[in-house]
């Protein structure tokens, strides 16, 4: 392997990591978003004009 084959063989390799990590991170924050999302039930309506 020479130079410039070793250099895009690190090129595509950074790259695909890098896109990994990314739609791994993504995935992670809607997940945590979704899990945030879970409705409220039961909550009692305060209303201090009365």
């Amino acid at each position: 392997m020479n130079t410039g084959t070793k250099k895009v063989a690190y090129n595509v390799g950074g790259t695909v990591l890098g896109a990994l990590l990314a739609a791994l991170s993504i995935f992670g924050i809607v997940q945590y978003q979704n899990g945030q999302d879970m409705p409220q039930e039961n909550q009692q309506v305060i209303n201090y004009n009365s």
